[in-house]
């Protein structure tokens, strides 16, 4: 009975989301409709939108995963640099609509006068957000398997056509899916936290049984939770102090420095909007996070050793089989909204990136704009198929892959960005040596700090923290001389 309540919900969800996706396909006439929605979203949309993408499967099961198997120390290793990122962006509302720029690297291109700036920030988007995409779709796989009693391989194919089919009408579509997606987010947190804790016996209740939990975190994992560890704000070692202060540089900075939200200050229909989007779409994210964090810890008191093979897996293993109730669909299928919500938007991007950033960028031929809009089209098609093929084997640990994939936006993207706004010494210079060098020390530390350093001392510090240093270093240094020198050129 159960599962055919589950499917009748997914039904109804498929017959929402098509509904509500075509709604752009004749609102798009221009490269601003497409990418932006003609800058003239209103609050209401712009706090959905943006509260929407941010809340992906990172948050609605890297996150309750985390939780599960560290208790409170997962919070200032994700949720306190998603906020503090906020403020940035904040900040960067009030300076960014100055320009007149459609993405993020043309912006760099306007600010630094340099193609070659536009051409690189749109690779490390079309790369970077390929990768997380693979977040969504594992998250997306993995709730559908348990909605549907389907394999993996196969379940994932589900959002490869919802991704499309919303991201083809331009950000109109995706902005109308992701106001039902928000509302599901904001309703299946509510339900699994309130059905989880009424199920441990009520917020103290669970918190004392919390404390007492001294079993391996999943089944056969070898991994044991120290008595205690759950309610310590470093797990009692397992979340050292100095890594989760670095894991700001990825979680934290990466997200002050990403495009995806930059670009709903450009789709907002003024300034003011664009501030007051952030700002209550935080309070409403903060009401959201509460409700996980209870969902994460209650998850480890109602099953103290969970029989699956990833935290990731986790929360819909205790939607699913644990607590059996006949609104779980709808929790489950709020995981699923979480997902669409973000990978949809990305996958704009990615097209903005290739098409926009690199081949217009470079390219003098003239283009009709319905004729690009299709090219971007197919740009998206590409993004997505790639996505779905890398993530038939998908990385463990959602919320970890997370955070070193906005590590390497930190280390490009931060600098050049907001020294380009509130910096007016900030050179070209300076910015195309802060990104590069901030690539490729992200990028080959990572290589290095899974290779040779986990398991030794040099584990404390987050992958994140060399190459946003690297990249603040050569920002400033290479700027003051550049600057310096172009004066000296000037007096003579």
């Amino acid at each position: 009975m159960i599962e055919l309540l589950y499917l009748a919900f997914f039904i109804l969800y498929t017959i929402t989301i098509l509904w509500f996706g075509k709604h752009g396909f004749d609102r798009v006439n221009s490269v601003r409709d497409f990418y932006l929605a003609g800058s003239t979203l209103g609050l209401v949309a712009s706090v959905c939108t943006f509260a929407a993408t941010w809340f992906s499967a990172a948050s609605m099961l890297g996150l309750p995963g985390s939780l599960y198997a560290y208790g409170y120390a997962a919070i200032p290793y994700s949720i306190f640099g998603w906020f503090i990122g906020a403020a940035f962006i904040v900040l960067m509302s009030v300076r960014l609509r100055k320009y007149d720029v459609v993405t993020i690297p043309e912006f760099f291109r306007v600010r630094y006068q340099s193609k070659l700036m536009q051409a690189m920030g749109g690779l490390v988007i079309v790369f970077g957000y390929i990768f997380y995409i693979i977040i969504q779709i594992r998250g997306f796989g993995i709730v559908m398997s348990s909605l549907l009693d389907i394999p993996y391989s196969f379940s994932i194919l589900f959002i490869y056509l919802f991704i499309l089919y919303t991201t083809f009408g331009g950000l109109h579509s995706v902005t109308r899916t992701d106001v039902v997606n928000l509302l599901l987010i904001f309703g299946g947190s509510l339900l699994s936290a309130y059905f989880i804790v009424q199920s441990a016996g009520g917020i103290t209740n669970l918190h004392l049984a919390a404390a007492e939990i001294n079993t391996e975190v999943l089944a056969g994992s070898g991994e044991i939770t120290p008595r205690g560890s759950l309610l310590h704000p470093f797990a009692m070692g397992l979340q050292p102090p100095l890594f989760l202060i670095t894991a700001f540089c990825g979680w934290g900075l990466g997200l002050a420095a990403n495009p995806q939200y930059a670009m709903r200050i450009l789709s907002a229909r003024d300034t003011r909007t664009a501030a007051l989007m952030v700002g209550i779409a935080v309070l409403l994210l903060g009401f959201i996070y509460i409700a996980i964090i209870l969902a994460g810890i209650g998850s480890r008191v109602m099953l103290p050793t969970a029989p699956v093979d990833s935290i990731d897996m986790v929360f819909p293993y205790i939607i699913d089989r644990v607590l059996h109730i006949k609104l779980g669909g709808l929790i489950l299928i709020s995981i699923i909204a979480a997902a669409l919500s973000t990978a949809n938007s990305q996958l704009l991007i990615i097209a903005s990136g290739l098409t926009y950033d690199i081949y217009k960028n470079y390219s003098n031929s003239y283009i009709s704009e319905e004729k690009f809009i299709n090219l971007n089209r197919v740009a998206i098609a590409a993004g997505g198929t790639i996505s779905l093929l890398l993530a038939v084997n998908p990385p463990q640990g959602l919320l970890v892959f997370g955070s070193n994939i906005w590590g390497i936006v930190a280390a490009t993207f931060l600098f050049p960005l907001y020294g380009g706004l509130f910096w007016r010494s900030a050179t070209r210079q300076g910015a195309i040596a802060s990104f590069l060098g901030g690539l490729i020390v992200s990028v080959g530390w990572l290589r290095i700090y899974y290779n040779y350093l986990v398991g030794t001392p040099a584990e404390i510090i987050h992958p994140a923290f060399p190459g946003v240093l690297v990249s603040f270093l050569l920002f400033i240094l290479i700027s003051k001389l550049t600057a310096q020198t172009k004066k000296q050129e000037t007096n003579t």
